[in-house]
């Protein structure tokens, strides 16, 4: 069984060093030098991997709050509309575009009952469709 010393001096850390690693349970009391080695190289691993476990996250806590304050500053520029906002305002549009709709099939029933001729049908049915889009582009809401 090799002493602290002997221990430190085949690891390269200080009498001290290899007391605190003991007394953690890092290194077995009692241990032959392979059996320490191996025990610290082991916590040597675990303490690299658990800090960039621990760095990795820090960057994605970084990232995520550069989101956040990009997105406040554009709230702050008013270059954001809230949602539930864009929602109502398309619910409105499409209510519009709806009833625009719906009434275009009168309007053709009325104008091209009168019209024999299937080409001027078709140029009516087309200038009512262009009208209401027209109409639809010029509606504000």
């Amino acid at each position: 069984m090799p002493t602290q010393r002997e221990i430190a001096s085949h690891l390269c850390l200080s009498v001290s060093r290899i007391q605190q690693l003991q007394y953690a349970g890092i290194i077995a009391k009692g241990a032959n030098l392979d059996s320490a080695r191996k025990a610290y190289f082991h916590w040597l691993r675990s303490q690299i991997k658990e800090k960039s476990t621990v760095n990795a996250e820090r960057a994605r806590l970084l990232h995520h709050q550069a989101n956040l304050s990009a997105i406040e500053e554009e709230n702050r520029r008013s270059k954001l509309i809230p949602a539930d906002e864009v929602e109502e305002v398309w619910a409105d549009i499409s209510a519009v575009i709806k009833a625009r709709l719906l009434c275009l099939s009168t309007e053709a029933v009325k104008v091209c009952t009168r019209i024999p001729d299937y080409d001027q049908m078709e140029h009516v049915f087309n200038r009512l469709v262009h009208d209401a889009l027209d109409e639809l582009a010029n509606t504000s809401i």
